[in-house]
């Protein structure tokens, strides 16, 4: 299985909480332009930290979500992005800490619950992730349930579970759930020899993602397999048009160079 981005795991839900600040501020810790008398100064490191974690600047965004956190220590949201940045940097251990103390302030924060399942299951503790997702998915209104899905079906595909996998990827592989379900759907319904739905999946994940170049490398490899040569080589055409520098181009041009 490709290796998945943070984003296809968790979405984190933004809201700004109104705590006094009561931690123990390192003032040389402060960025310039931040003062830590302003209310929205958490708020203000939250968004900027978020925005440097999107970037791949782990430990800069670590160091703002910190001071965020001892301006205002009982903001579950600030310890949830804590977490995200923890699990970035590869530390699923703290990680579990920072969103078990955003469960502690506010135990039916879904976001922290869904990412600590990813941190569980980071660490090989399988059983307590499942659970995480389950209770993670009573919750009817969370936006991000296709996440969920996703990170629950991908559980059961890394433990041989297919049928569990397909069943939760199904749900995954939304208009608006995250794109790595298409592709593990369609692979995860190739093993179990369902090749056109698994056809059917890779199609609709192209009409989600049309930027995406693994999604037609996908389908180009399965219809070759099946002998449909002329729809692979077109297929295989269309992911050098999309990315004609990735692994997955350099796939495509070994099986249209035979």
């Amino acid at each position: 299985m490709r290796k998945l981005s943070a984003r296809a795991f968790f979405l984190g839900l933004f809201v700004v909480w109104g705590c006094a600040s009561s931690g123990k501020l390192d003032r040389g810790a402060l960025p310039p332009g931040i003062d830590p008398q302003d209310p929205l100064a958490a708020t203000m490191l939250l968004r900027e930290g978020e925005s440097m974690l999107r970037d791949g600047r782990v430990d800069v965004a670590i160091a703002r979500f910190k001071v965020a956190a001892s301006l205002q220590p009982a903001n579950p949201v600030v310890h949830n992005f804590l977490g995200l940045g923890y699990l970035a940097k590869g530390d699923a251990a703290a990680a579990v800490e920072a969103f078990t103390r955003a469960l502690t302030l506010a135990p039916t924060y879904t976001d922290a619950r869904n990412n600590r399942g990813v941190a569980y299951r980071t660490l090989g503790q399988l059983a307590l992730a499942e659970s995480e997702f389950l209770a993670a998915l009573q919750d009817l209104t969370y936006a991000n349930r296709a996440g969920v899905y996703f990170n629950l079906g991908s559980l059961y595909f890394s433990q041989g579970k297919l049928e569990a996998a397909e069943e939760n990827l199904r749900k995954a592989a939304s208009p608006t759930g995250p794109v790595e379900a298409f592709l593990l759907l369609g692979e995860v319904q190739e093993r179990l020899g369902k090749l056109q739905l698994a056809e059917q999946t890779y199609r609709r994940g192209m009409d989600r993602a049309p930027e995406r170049a693994e999604l037609p490398l996908r389908l180009g490899l399965l219809l070759l397999h099946q002998g449909q040569e002329p729809q692979a080589v077109e297929l295989f055409r269309k992911v050098l048009e999309l990315a004609p520098d990735s692994p997955e181009a350099q796939e495509a041009r070994l099986h249209l160079s035979r």
